[in-house]
């Protein structure tokens, strides 16, 4: 007999049973998280987010990434160290 479950995407997943939080960043272009102070990189799409509403979302195995609306800005470890591909956030190691 055939199943009727599919497998579900493992990315999917994590963007579905992540935590989102809105925060506002401060004027050192930071964002206090989880007793963490996460320092937002340099980007192409502002000079700076001082000020401006960004959603942070905590995935399963703990590591966080900021979104400035639809657009991923920064992704962390969950210790807060910064994470350059941002294609593994969300993903158990």
């Amino acid at each position: 007999q055939d199943s009727a479950f599919v497998a579900a995407d493992p990315a999917a997943l994590a963007e579905i049973l992540c935590l989102q939080e809105e925060r506002v960043v401060a004027r050192d272009n930071t964002v206090a998280f989880a007793r963490l102070r996460l320092q937002l990189p340099q980007s192409p799409i502002r000079h700076h987010f001082v000020k401006a509403t960004v959603k942070i979302r905590q995935y399963p195995d703990g590591t966080f990434a900021i979104f400035h609306g639809p657009r991923r800005i920064a992704a962390y470890s969950s210790d807060g160290t910064p994470i350059q591909n941002c294609r593994q956030i969300g993903r158990a190691a």
